[in-house]
């Protein structure tokens, strides 16, 4: 992950970063975004699930910040590259609940230590469901209290609201040119 800069809350949270940043500990850290397969997949899924908002009742955000943990000596907020709401839902700028579905896609430099931090936080908060994405080897991998688990059929679940995700599919059309 890439050097993290010391700031407020208060100043994090008025200010608009580009590429936007996640706050840790109160330092800004840096997200690894712009190469093409990472934004390629992430156009891909916010595609699908758009398509599927007003049938399956749900809203789909890229790059949502999401204040993941917050106590007096604790202050984490994470932004998932993609992630999923179902509606209705409360309205906020930045999420203090979770989403159903919070989406990390991996970029080639990022590091295993980071991906898993950020799993941890995502569960610890509440987040149902939490998936790993890697582009380039095309895996697909799903976290939760219990660890991250490689999902070898390449499909993720969405059981409540009846619903397989085929990355075999979206990894075929991140192929093409």
């Amino acid at each position: 992950m890439a050097a993290a800069t010391h700031t407020t809350l208060e100043e994090y949270l008025s200010t608009c970063y580009h590429p936007d940043r996640e706050y840790v500990h109160g330092e800004l850290v840096e997200r690894r975004v712009g190469d093409y397969s990472h934004s390629r997949l992430q156009a891909l899924l916010t595609m699908f699930f758009g398509t599927l908002e007003d049938t399956l009742h749900i809203r789909v955000l890229l790059e949502q910040r999401i204040r993941v943990l917050s106590s007096d000596s604790e202050k984490r907020y994470r932004i998932p590259d993609v992630c999923v709401v179902r509606t209705p839902f409360e309205h906020e700028e930045v999420f203090t609940r979770p989403p159903y579905l919070a989406i990390e896609i991996l970029s080639p430099d990022d590091r295993t230590a980071d991906t898993l931090l950020k799993a941890s936080d995502y569960s610890r908060f509440g987040i149902q469901h939490i998936w790993i994405v890697d582009p380039v080897e095309q895996k697909l991998f799903m976290a939760d209290g219990r660890g991250i688990r490689e999902i070898e059929d390449l499909v993720g679940q969405l059981p409540e609201i009846n619903l397989s995700v085929d990355f075999n599919i979206l990894f075929t059309k991140l192929r093409q040119q």
